[in-house]
């Protein structure tokens, strides 16, 4: 076999990577979304798809792994992907929560970049971060652990 690995640190690494580089792609998507007039149905829409899509999702990474697949980052990327929508719904569920216009009236008030990060971002996004780096790391690891 040559590549990467079943369970090695690059093919974690790499999972990771692309896990956390969608979340990331799509919470500030969703952000972005967020401050348009449809925002919120968008927000909904996509918390609906991504809920649609995380358990085939789960599955295609199962039926993906295995010791017959061979090697290379390609199966470990095509995982990762699979489990996107199941490392995106904390996300997505924690932007549709927000209200309207709230980093806006913040910055009315007169608080600054970093205060709105720390006392608005922080405490509104955290726990559904948290959540999310929580299930990107347990698909890396059943990954790894199918594949072995």
């Amino acid at each position: 076999m040559t590549g990467l690995p079943a369970f090695s640190s690059p093919a974690l690494v790499v999972g990771l990577l692309v896990e956390g580089g969608a979340a990331l792609a799509a919470c500030g998507l969703g952000l972005l979304l967020r401050a348009g007039p449809r925002g919120r149905r968008v927000l909904s829409a996509a918390q609906v798809c991504a809920l649609a899509l995380a358990i085939p999702g789960w599955m295609g990474a199962v039926a993906l792994s295995g010791p017959w697949r061979d090697g290379g980052a390609e199966p470990v990327v095509t995982q990762a992907v699979c489990l996107v929508p199941l490392v995106l719904l904390p996300l997505l569920r924690a932007l549709d929560r927000l209200p309207p216009g709230l980093a806006r009236t913040a910055a009315g008030l007169g608080a600054g970049r970093v205060v709105r990060l720390r006392g608005l971002w922080l405490p509104l996004l955290g726990p559904a971060a948290l959540g999310a780096a929580v299930l990107a790391v347990a698909g890396v690891v059943m990954m790894g652990v199918l594949d072995g």
